[in-house]
Formats: C-alpha cells, sequence, structure tokens
C-alpha cells in the first residue's frame, strides 16, 4: 500500500491539482494596484494590508476584494456632478446650474409654437363650427396622445400573443475554462495474483484502485442556440391575451371619448364666442341709447323745459364702462376658443357670427330613452365594463399559475473542448444536440401569487363600484341637460316677447320724455330694461346650443354625426 500513499502525496503537490495556485500571484498582483490607487482611503499602508489580508486569501477571493476595492476608490473619488446639485438654503429662490440648457431649448421652440397651425388656416375665409372642430382634432395635442396610447395598447397585445411562439437564444463565449473529475488509478500486485492463480482465488483480490491523477476538461469555445416552446398552461396566455384586448378595446374607446371632448370644448368655446361678440354689440347699442337720451336732455335743457341731471355723465360713463369690458370678454372668449382648437391665439382667423352648426335634439324622443341610450353607448361606461373585464382576466391569469407549466426543450451547440490526462492533451470540436419536455411547477414563491389573486380580487370589485359609479352619473348628467335645453328654449321664447315688450316700452317713453311727459328716471330706467332684454336674447339663444352640446355629449353621440340644424323641435 506504500505506492498507494506516494501516488497520493503526489497528487497533492501537483501545480495543477489546484487551478487557483497559478492564477493567486496575478490576483495578489492586481490586489496591490487597486490598494494602492486606494491608499487614500484607508488607515493602513500598503505593505501592511499586504502582508495581513492579500497575501492570506485564496485568488478568488483576492480578485474580489481588489474589485471591491476598486468601486469603493471609484465611489469616494468621483467628483460631484453640477446636475447633482440642491438649493444652498431655504430661504430664497435658486436657479439650478442645468436651467439655462432648458430655458434655452424652450426659447428655441417658442417660435414654433406662436405659429402652430399657421399653414392649416386659410386667412380669406370664414369658419364654421364644424371647420373649427376639424381643426381642433387636427392640431388638439390631446388626440394625438391619445392616438398613441391606443397603438401602445396595440403592441401590448403583440407582447402577450408572443408566449404562443417559441423563444430562441444564442449564445457564444471564447476564453479558458476548466473542470477536472477525480480518477481512479489501477495497482496489481504481483504476489496477490500468483497467490490466486496457485490456489485457484478470485482475481480480483490482487488488484486494488487508488487515487489517481485528476482529469481535465478545458472548454476554449462553445456556442449553443436553446429553444423553448411553452406548450399548455391551463390557460394563463389565453387569459394575459383577453385582458390584453381588453385594455386595447379601453384605449381606443378613450381615443373616442378625447375627440368627442375635443369636439365639446370647442362647441361650447365658439358658442361662448359668439355669445360675448353679441354682448358688445348690445354694449354698443346700450352706449348709443345713452347718447340718444343725452342729446334728448340737452334739446330740453336748451328750451328750458329740463335742468342738467347730475347722473346723466355717470350714466354715459357707466355705459362706456360696459362695453369695454364686453370687448375684454370677447377677447377672452376668443383666447378660450383658439385654446381648445390648438391654435395660437396670435394667429389671424375669421370666425362666422352665427350659432349655427349645432347638434340634432329631438325633444319629443321619451327621457328614458335618452338614458338608455346613453347607459349604452357612452365612452366612459365602455371603458369602465373594459377594466371590469380585464380585471376578471387577471384573476384567471394568476390562478392558472398554480398549475404546471410544459414546455418543449431543445438545444443545438458547437465547440472546442481539450482533455488532460496525466501530461497528455486531447483536443476536439463536435457538435452537441438534445431535446426534451419540461415540466414546471412552481411549489413556493413567498405568498406572491397569493398576494397578487388578492390584490387582483380587490381591483375587481373597485372596478365594478366605479362602473356603477359612472352609470349613476351619466343618468345624473342626461337627466341635468335635458332639463337645461328644455329651460333655454321655453327662456328663449319668453326672452323674445320680453325684447318685444320693452324695445316698445322704451321707445314710447322717450318720444313721450322729448315731449315733456316723461321723467328723465323713467327713460333710464326702460333703457336698462331694453338691454337687459337683448342680452337675454343672445344669451339663450347660445344657452340652447350648449345645452343641446351638453346632452348629446352626456348621451356619448356628440361628433358621431355632424348635423348642423337647429336644435329647437318638439317644444
Amino acid at each position: 500500500m506504500e505506492p498507494a500513499k506516494e501516488v497520493k502525496r503526489s497528487s497533492e503537490e501537483s501545480p495543477t491539482s489546484n487551478p487557483w495556485q497559478s492564477v493567486e500571484p496575478n490576483a495578489v498582483w492586481i490586489a496591490n494596484i487597486v490598494v494602492s490607487q486606494t491608499s487614500s482611503l484607508m488607515p493602513i499602508s500598503l505593505s501592511d494590508f499586504n502582508k495581513s489580508l492579500i497575501r492570506k486569501l485564496p485568488g478568488s477571493a483576492a480578485i474580489i476584494v481588489a474589485s471591491w476595492l476598486g468601486i469603493a476608490r471609484i465611489e469616494g473619488a468621483a467628483p460631484v456632478s453640477g446636475r447633482e446639485q440642491v438649493a444652498p438654503t431655504s430661504n430664497r429662490p435658486w436657479a439650478p446650474p442645468n436651467l439655462p440648457e432648458h430655458q434655452n431649448t424652450l426659447r428655441q421652440d417658442s417660435a414654433k409654437a406662436l405659429e402652430k397651425g399657421k399653414e392649416l388656416v386659410n386667412v380669406r375665409k370664414k369658419y364654421t363650427l364644424p371647420d373649427l372642430i376639424d381643426l381642433a382634432e387636427q392640431l388638439n395635442p390631446e388626440t394625438r396622445a391619445a392616438w398613441q396610447n391606443a397603438k401602445q395598447a396595440l403592441a401590448l397585445v403583440g407582447v402577450s400573443k408572443s408566449a404562443y411562439y417559441p423563444f430562441l437564444a444564442l449564445a457564444a463565449s471564447a476564453g479558458y475554462t476548466r473542470f477536472f473529475v477525480p480518477s481512479p488509478k489501477l495497482q496489481v500486485s504481483q504476489e496477490a495474483l500468483k497467490k490466486a492463480l496457485a490456489t485457484g482465488g478470485p482475481l480480483l483480490s490482487a488488484a486494488t484502485l487508488t487515487e489517481g491523477p485528476p482529469i481535465h476538461f478545458d472548454i476554449l469555445y462553445q456556442s449553443e442556440l436553446t429553444m423553448k416552446w411553452l406548450l399548455f398552461d391551463f390557460g394563463q396566455r389565453e387569459a394575459t391575451i383577453s385582458a390584453a384586448r381588453e385594455g386595447l378595446l379601453i384605449a381606443n374607446v378613450a381615443f373616442n371619448a378625447t375627440h368627442q371632448r375635443v369636439v365639446f370644448d370647442v362647441s361650447q368655446s365658439f358658442y361662448a364666442y359668439n355669445l360675448a361678440r353679441e354682448s358688445v354689440r348690445v354694449a354698443e347699442s346700450a352706449a348709443e341709447t345713452a347718447q340718444t337720451v343725452d342729446s334728448a336732455v340737452q334739446a330740453r335743457v336748451a328750451n328750458g323745459l329740463a335742468t342738467q341731471p347730475e347722473s346723466l355723465q355717470a350714466k354715459l360713463a357707466q355705459a362706456q364702462f360696459n362695453l369695454e369690458r364686453a370687448r375684454g370678454s370677447e377677447r377672452n372668449a376668443f383666447v378660450d376658443l383658439m385654446n381648445s382648437i390648438g391654435l395660437s391665439p396670435s394667429l389671424p382667423i375669421r370666425v362666422t357670427e352665427s350659432f349655427a352648426g349645432s347638434v340634432e335634439i329631438n325633444l319629443e324622443t321619451p327621457l328614458s330613452s335618452l338614458v338608455m341610450r346613453a347607459l349604452s353607448q357612452r365612452p366612459d361606461l365602455v371603458v369602465s365594463l373594459g377594466k371590469v373585464r380585464a380585471a376578471e382576466d387577471k384573476i384567471k391569469a394568476i390562478k392558472a399559475s398554480y398549475f404546471p407549466k410544459i414546455s418543449a426543450l431543445a438545444n443545438l451547440g458547437y465547440g472546442m473542448e481539450r482533455t488532460s490526462l496525466m501530461g497528455n492533451t486531447f483536443d476536439d470540436s463536435e457538435p452537441t444536440f438534445g431535446a426534451g419536455l419540461g415540466f414546471e411547477l412552481q411549489v413556493f414563491d413567498g405568498f406572491l401569487r397569493d398576494r397578487s389573486l388578492q390584490a387582483a380580487r380587490a381591483e375587481l370589485e373597485a372596478a365594478s363600484a366605479e362602473l356603477e359609479r359612472t352609470r349613476d352619473q351619466a343618468v345624473q348628467q342626461v337627466w341635468k341637460s335635458y332639463i337645461d335645453l328644455r329651460t333655454a328654449i321655453r327662456s328663449g321664447v319668453a326672452a323674445a316677447a320680453l325684447l318685444k315688450s320693452s324695445q316698445g316700452a322704451y321707445d314710447a317713453v322717450l318720444a313721450s320724455f322729448k315731449l315733456g311727459f316723461s321723467t328723465y328716471t323713467d327713460v333710464v330706467t326702460n333703457e336698462t330694461k331694453l338691454t337687459s332684454a337683448r342680452n337675454s336674447v343672445f344669451e339663450t339663444q347660445s344657452a340652447i346650443h350648449q345645452a343641446a352640446t351638453a346632452l348629446a355629449y352626456a348621451m356619448g353621440e356628440l361628433g358621431n354625426a355632424s348635423k348642423t340644424t337647429n336644435p329647437i323641435q318638439g317644444k
């Protein structure tokens, strides 16, 4: 048995028995370099560190320590960037170092923002409401954002479908990787063999196995193409795709809802702008009326029939003040209209002075029918229902994750390997391949699926409650818009009668005042009533069209059909 001890001892002393022995000097050299770079951060000298730590570590540990020290050196010595600062004090504003860069970028884009949509505006054309809506659908950034969201949802459907296809991965590597396998050494005792032959005993008693030199396998380079194809997953992929399709429907309906909201905003701003313009005309008429009263008063004063009333100048100033305020409101309404379209208010554009272009509403239709139409087609209700179904699909997908998955596996590779045994090396290159079925069952995941299932069920309950809330809100909005429309229509009839009577009363009082039979107070009172009646007529006209638009919007039909008829039907 003595030779066996020699073999074992030689194996322990062999330089190839420990692959890290050949690496250790290099590792210590690397560590020396890193430590020399980080000596300013360490309270011990380089030589002491080498003797106390690096020299005592194996090669792999030395490399890890050296890498860590290098990272510490980078973190400690890296200068603070100008973008990574904060205000030095809280008691005054502060300009970050990189603020001018952002301001310059915004300044360069400001000129384009002021001319946004200029190429689409015809300065010779008078734009009606449908024309303005068409411009808004092209220029308003909300429609573009909603469109991109819909495209993103479509891409996510494709992402979910990718689970039905096989996954292929190609990997290649070149370098040096060594493995070893212990190998036995067969030793035959001549004396025991002769004895076994002489006595007829078992020949195996003459043979003994001892520890021999290891066999080394070196991988020089290797490339491999792997394939994994999920075949069966108890419906998890199907539920995921169904949820993604619901997300696509939600995005598409939200895109349509964005267009409806843009149409609604432009319509309301259009009617408000025309009302502001009519208010300017009424204010101008009131100023002219005040001037007429002033002329009549001056004539009576000249004839000695009256004295200069003290309140006359105040009345003229009030009329002028009302006129300027109406003009300011008109300009603000124009800015709101341009903003709803997506145009700059500085662009010259002509807007028709008419309330034409409203939607068609038949008030003879029962209110219950209008409510039912709203509950079946409003975009926000469709979105809420889509969220409920997406939450249900999410629950199905999580439940399916509790079951096993079956996949097809395959690989094809090619590489070069080297075998070393007792000082001899053998190199060879051959293709490798394999195929099989994989069975995967996740046994424990830290309660991840349980918590995810709880969250998905809560999400479903929240989506269901949101659907109910949206349904109640839709009913309320239809009712309110319907009542507002009927009220505006009836108010319009009353306002027309009021204007007619106010005009007649004012004309009679003014004629009587010129003859000396009425007082100045009577004229001023009827003049105020006439101005109020004129404003009421235009306010009710605007209110009718705004209420009709609001009703169509509440029903989810705004923008579905561009009819430009008068909404006053079936009074």
